[in-house]
């Protein structure tokens, strides 16, 4: 049997940039082309990802220990989005990319 609506996607909170640089480093480490759009509201970071059903699991182990794992909630990230201030559209690739070169060019043994 086809699921015929696409799955919806993850959101997680984090409460700095630090927990939020250190989540999306691993997130792209696991799919450096998930589809993701970060936004922040009061202070926290919010970060919705569009991962496959596979891929979900893995995503909340990832972010465990850096932020909280919202679960399917996205009228939650609609509401974040539309009061708050939209930072990224595509925050793992441009992001998690960012960081993953900073640590190749401060680490020669890796390039």
């Amino acid at each position: 049997m086809r699921i015929k609506a696409p799955p919806q996607p993850l959101v997680f909170r984090f409460e700095d940039a630090t927990a939020l640089c250190g989540a999306v480093e691993n997130i792209y480490q696991l799919s450096p082309d998930v589809p993701s759009t970060l936004c922040r509201w009061q202070g926290k970071y919010f970060l919705q990802v569009n991962a496959k059903l596979g891929l979900r699991r893995q995503l909340a182990e990832a972010v465990k220990g850096c932020g909280d794992c919202l679960g399917i909630c996205p009228v939650l990230f609609a509401f974040c989005l539309e009061h708050g201030e939209e930072i990224s559209q595509d925050a793992v690739v441009q992001l998690g990319g960012a960081l993953a070169k900073r640590k190749i060019k401060g680490n020669p043994e890796k390039s």
